[in-house]
C-alpha cells in the first residue's frame, strides 16, 4: 500500500473518513466506526425520574451515569483516532459539529502531534465523491 504524508478526515461522533492526498491524487483510506451510542437504553431500566416525584425535572442519578458512558465512549473513539493520524504529517480535519474542533484541540496536547499540520474546516454531510473532492480542492489550494 502507498505511503501518504498528507490525509484529509471527515468526522463527527458516529464515523471518520480517512482520504489520503498523495500527488494530486485522494484515496479512501479507512472508514472508523465510533463505539459512542447516542441513544442508550440499558437493559432494565426504569424512568430518568427520582423516586419521590414522577416530575421528570427532578431528574435521579442515571443522567449522571450516562454522561460517564458517553464520555468514555467518545474519549476511547479519539485515542483509535490518534494511533489512526499518528504517521501523517498535514491533517485536514473536516465535517458538521464539534468533534473536528475537540479532536483538534486533543491532538494539539499530544506530544507525538507536535510540529505536525493541523488545520480544520466546516463541510454538511457528504457522499464518497464529495468528501474525495474535498480534500482534493483543499491540499490543491494549499499548494502542499
Amino acid at each position: 500500500m502507498e505511503h501518504y504524508k498528507q490525509v484529509g478526515v471527515w468526522i463527527d461522533h458516529s464515523k471518520a473518513h480517512l482520504i489520503g492526498f498523495k500527488s494530486g491524487q485522494v484515496r479512501l483510506l479507512e472508514t472508523v466506526e465510533s463505539p459512542f451510542e447516542s441513544i442508550k437504553r440499558i437493559e432494565g431500566e426504569g424512568r430518568d425520574m427520582s423516586r419521590f416525584s414522577p416530575n421528570p425535572v427532578h431528574v435521579s442519578n442515571n443522567e449522571y451515569k450516562k454522561h460517564h458512558i458517553v464520555q468514555n465512549e467518545i474519549n476511547e473513539y479519539m485515542r483509535m483516532m490518534e494511533q489512526k493520524l499518528a504517521n501523517f504529517e498535514d491533517i485536514l480535519l473536516f465535517g458538521p459539529g464539534t468533534m473536528k474542533e475537540r479532536m483538534k484541540n486533543r491532538l494539539r496536547e499530544k506530544k507525538a502531534f507536535e510540529g505536525k499540520w493541523l488545520s480544520v474546516e466546516r463541510s454538511d454531510k457528504l457522499t464518497e465523491n464529495q468528501l474525495l473532492a474535498f480534500v482534493r480542492e483543499f491540499y490543491k489550494k494549499e499548494g502542499v
